[in-house]
């Protein structure tokens, strides 16, 4: 009984795999039609075709041609975006994408000019109000209308929010390779004094504001220097460009000052023991060479000395040097040249650690280089300290 069960189901699970005649026969009529032109009679068949298999992406790829034919550029769109959300590794991918984005265009939407979406995807976001903020996932894009920015793909959180309206959140999903265009209504905040409406002629907001934790502050527009206070901490700098009639989101980071200072000093310590230490390697450098010049003079002059000649008659100038003496001097060069090689090694270590706290040390400056700076350069290494005066 086991084994009939077996054979049944390896029987007919072929067959479920396999589309029915009905979707089959519908799809095929569609695609034929629309081969031949009669895109209306087209849209019947693959209309009947998605209505019996809803994921199969073949009948919203053939409605959306169909529709680029009939100039429908709305419904293009969906059937493209569609049919690559339910298949986006069909090797119909690029034809697909490439009838989306020309609908898109032919819809009088901004066509997207950034580099090629790769893995990528991309976002458009228009509104009923000008100028207004747009944000994604929390980060600030630009303003309203937008044109296409390559994002990464996925689902998105798209926030679109002005003074004198109603913010406004949407969620989308952005598949890979194509733009999503998003259209955000704005409602009217008439809780709100200040309410620019859209065609009224009001006048145009002159200030903007600077909102920081527990404050809003009316500034002018433009670049401003903003800087805050707080005991036990560095001061906090930055600029920001304010933007009439708009709210400039700040946040203060205060960095407390012992506790830079504490690496600062840590810092300085490494680094002057690290130049200690090349010192040392310097200077055993020069004695190791020194030892080595010392066993070659040795080594020329016992060279030189015809050995079966007492020193009288050779000219030699006493003491005459002896093999020890050669192996001494040998030896001499060579522990002077290891000392000289881990004292430089170490020492540039320590220079690297050293700067590396200086650096995280140091206080934070606006608008200006690091403070420290080490380099590697051809046989060594360069190292800059900006200097004020």
């Amino acid at each position: 009984m086991r084994l009939c069960w077996f054979v049944l189901l390896v029987v007919a699970s072929p067959a479920l795999a396999q589309p029915s005649a009905d979707l089959t026969k519908e799809f095929q009529a569609g695609v034929d039609a629309f081969r031949l032109g009669k895109y209306d009679e087209a849209r019947v068949h693959l209309e009947k075709a998605r209505t019996i298999d809803p994921k199969l992406p073949g009948p919203y790829r053939f409605l959306a041609a169909v529709a680029k034919a009939q100039s429908k550029w709305t419904e293009c769109i969906e059937d493209a975006r569609k049919a690559l959300e339910l298949n986006p590794s069909s090797v119909e991918t690029l034809d697909t994408r490439k009838v989306h984005d020309d609908c898109r265009v032919s819809a009088g939407r901004a066509p997207y000019r950034g580099p090629e979406l790769v893995d990528s995807a991309a976002v458009a976001v228009t509104s009923n109000v000008p100028g207004a903020t747009v944000k994604i996932n929390s980060l600030t894009y630009g303003g309203t209308p937008m044109a296409p920015r390559p994002i990464t793909a996925g689902k998105l959180a798209v926030e679109v929010e002005k003074r004198g309206w109603k913010p406004a959140k949407v969620e989308i999903d952005a598949p890979v390779g194509i733009v999503t265009d998003v259209d955000v209504e704005l409602e009217a905040d008439t809780s709100q004094q200040t309410v620019v409406e859209v065609g009224k002629g009001a006048e145009k907001p002159t200030k903007g504001w600077l909102v920081l934790p527990g404050e809003r502050i009316e500034m002018e527009p433009g670049t401003q220097v903003i800087e805050r206070r707080a005991p036990g901490a560095d001061v906090w700098r930055r600029r920001v460009r304010i933007v009439a009639g708009q709210d400039t989101k700040v946040e203060p980071m205060f960095v407390n000052t012992e506790e830079r200072e504490g690496k600062e000093r840590v810092g300085l310590y490494v680094l002057a023991g690290g130049g200690v230490l090349l010192a040392t390697g310097f200077g055993f450098g020069l004695a190791g060479e020194h030892a080595a010049n010392e066993a070659r003079e040795i080594d020329r002059v016992e060279k030189a000395r015809d050995p079966t000649l007492p020193i009288s008659q050779t000219g030699a100038v006493e003491p005459v040097h002896t093999r020890a003496d050669f192996n001494a001097a040998v030896d001499r060069a060579n522990r002077d040249a290891l000392i000289s090689d881990v004292a430089v090694g170490a020492g540039l270590v320590a220079v690297g650690i050293g700067a590396y706290y200086i650096y995280r040390g140091a206080k934070e400056r606006d608008d200006a280089p690091p403070p420290f700076a080490l380099a590697p350069t051809r046989g060594g290494a360069f190292i800059a300290k900006e200097i004020a005066w």
